[in-house]
């Protein structure tokens, strides 16, 4: 088993056990209560399943499998739906799915009865399918593509590494805004106007993203080789393939790394 896949159980496992003393002071929040006030549900960007109130959502391959969770103890299959090739990822944000693929990004509409409807579709016109790891607001969607030197479904050749951000505020017609070259940019998360960006071996990027236009690097961890990032409030839980980072940016000025828990062999 690989070692950021590993890491990635751990995140999760450190998120349920609140690793950090901080957790509830800043404003945790799980999915099923983000969703019970519309707002944003906790997961890092290569999540493939969220629980949004009575409702588990699990992405596949090449679609999305609604699950009722009114009986937790017996989920029951309401909902199959195929979407396109090589899905990569889930996020949800105010009743919207966000949903990453190597085909392009697609946008869902959770429903009065749980079930997602789409309400758009961006595709990508490339030769190769990229990784497609995705989150937004209100406003925007940032998606980080890339592909590998290695025999990854996504890709052959590394031509395709960059963060793209859309204008999302007609749901129903995501606009793509502008392009940023990126090293091999990995997970994506977003406090506010806080973007962070997993580059890989080029490291943890964290950047003013208040104007998408003119992205303002606010801090660079060259030595991380950062896969996936989950941020908490003023705290990101970020994964590598040798540690888990907590890092504090609860001062946006002086950002800085709080510990590192060792990936086990």
């Amino acid at each position: 088993m690989k070692k950021w896949y590993i890491a990635l159980h751990l995140l999760a496992l450190a998120i349920l056990l609140g690793i950090s003393s901080c957790a509830d002071d800043i404003g945790f929040r799980s999915s099923e209560t983000a969703a019970a006030d519309g707002g944003t549900g906790i997961a890092g960007s290569y999540a493939r399943f969220l629980t949004i109130g009575d409702y588990l959502y699990i992405v596949d391959i090449d679609g999305i499998q609604t699950f009722s969770l009114s009986d937790p103890s017996l989920p029951v299959k309401i909902d199959d739906q195929t979407i396109g090739e090589q899905i990569e990822s889930i996020f949800h944000h105010n009743g919207n799915l966000f949903i990453g693929s190597g085909s392009g990004l697609f946008i869902y509409q959770i429903q009065s009865d749980g079930i997602p409807t789409k309400k758009s579709e961006y595709s990508y016109d490339f030769p190769v399918l990229p990784c497609d790891p995705v989150v937004a607001n209100d406003t925007y969607a940032y998606v980080t593509l890339h592909t590998r030197n290695d025999s990854s479904p996504c890709g052959l050749f590394a031509t395709i590494n960059e963060l793209r951000i859309f204008n999302i505020t007609d749901i129903e017609n995501p606009e793509l805004l502008v392009t940023y070259p990126m090293f091999n940019p990995k997970g994506v998360g977003l406090d506010g106007t806080t973007l962070f960006v997993c580059d890989d071996e080029d490291g943890l990027k964290i950047f003013d993203a208040a104007d998408p236009f003119n992205l303002i690097q606010l801090q660079h961890f060259t030595d991380i080789q950062a896969f996936d990032v989950i941020p908490l409030g003023d705290l990101a839980l970020v994964v590598a393939p040798d540690n888990v980072y907590q890092i504090d940016y609860s001062d946006l000025a002086d950002i800085k790394e709080l510990s590192r828990i060792p990936i086990l062999p």
